[in-house]
């Protein structure tokens, strides 16, 4: 996935694997007592909640096409599901959103499947990045820019275009 460091130097990396069987998100995830003044543990088990409800309506959705939704294994990327249709490897990053955190979770899910997608295509040669919110963004900017680095943008239920 990432180049290995040897004697000061970068060697070749390794080769990446696709992933595996797809591993259910765990939509009852809770958050353990934190500081009050830090952040509100709701607002944390909201977006826990929203990101596992997409990402497991996505691997169903993926299912239905059909195709099997996978989950990472090994030393392959971090992402949150890949499925492959033919020839094509699509790489999917889930974000939770909130009109709040739209801003920030868009920048930080595109960064994200970008990576996801670089490292992919060292071993697999179409590889289309997915970036998934768990509802329609208010700025719908986002679509074009998206488009424009060859990132699909969708969101739940109907995941349209994928």
């Amino acid at each position: 996935m990432f180049p290995q460091l040897r004697e000061g130097r970068l060697a070749e990396p390794l080769p990446i694997e696709l992933g595996g069987t797809y591993r259910v998100a765990d939509e009852a995830t809770s958050v353990g007592l934190r500081d009050p003044f830090d952040i509100d543990p709701g607002v944390v088990e909201r977006a826990l909640r929203g990101h596992a409800v997409t990402q497991n309506a996505l691997a169903r959705f993926v299912a239905s096409i059909p195709a099997e939704p996978l989950s990472p294994v090994g030393d392959t990327p971090m992402f949150d599901l890949a499925w492959q249709v033919g020839c094509s490897t699509f790489v999917a990053e889930v974000k939770s959103r909130t009109d709040a955190n739209e801003e920030r979770q868009l920048r930080l899910g595109l960064g994200q499947v970008l990576r996801y997608a670089q490292c992919l295509r060292e071993k697999h040669s179409i590889v289309k990045p997915v970036l998934v919110l768990e509802s329609e963004p208010v700025d719908l900017t986002w679509k074009d820019l998206c488009a424009s680095v060859g990132v699909h943008l969708c969101w739940a239920p109907s995941f349209e275009g994928l």
